[in-house]
């Protein structure tokens, strides 16, 4: 199935990138990796998306937990089309990526900072980060393109 390959693609890009961040440089350490673009930004979290719920880690693995069964059930309730596939696919990989670090850590490890106008103050972010929301816009297009198949 294209969603397990996928899956298991994003979370060990996700896994791969996390573990040279956290080897390679000291918590709080920033490289410039394009100037004026972006930073390379070591940090922990313990919140959700953009730290959101800090502390919070029982809701948190409960979220994530529920957000897999609902994407399992997209994949096996019916005949998904290959962009919910992909989509549910990133979904999982990134989901696992993040879940697998707050079970053994208690935070996950983010490290991709913005640094232009007007994101110079978003939050700093993962690879997972990037698989889930990318999934989640395509399955938003998946539902625009075929809204009674998915």
């Amino acid at each position: 199935m294209a969603a397990l390959a996928i899956s298991l693609s994003a979370f060990i890009v996700d896994q791969a990138i996390k573990r040279v961040v956290e080897g390679a440089m000291g918590l709080g350490e920033s490289l410039p990796a394009m100037p004026g673009m972006l930073r390379f930004t070591y940090i922990e979290n313990d919140g959700g998306a953009f730290g959101v719920l800090g502390g919070s880690q029982l809701v948190l693995l409960a979220g994530s937990a529920v957000a897999v069964g609902v994407v399992l059930w997209m994949l096996f309730s019916g005949e998904p089309s290959r962009l919910t596939s992909a989509a549910c696919g990133l979904i999982l990989g990134g989901a696992a990526g993040n879940l697998l670090d707050r079970l053994t850590t208690g935070e996950v490890t983010d490290y991709l900072d913005l640094q232009f106008w007007p994101l110079e103050a978003w939050p700093i972010f993962n690879a997972a980060d990037i698989a889930i929301t990318t999934g989640v816009a395509l399955l938003f297009l998946s539902a625009l393109r075929n809204p009674d198949k998915g």
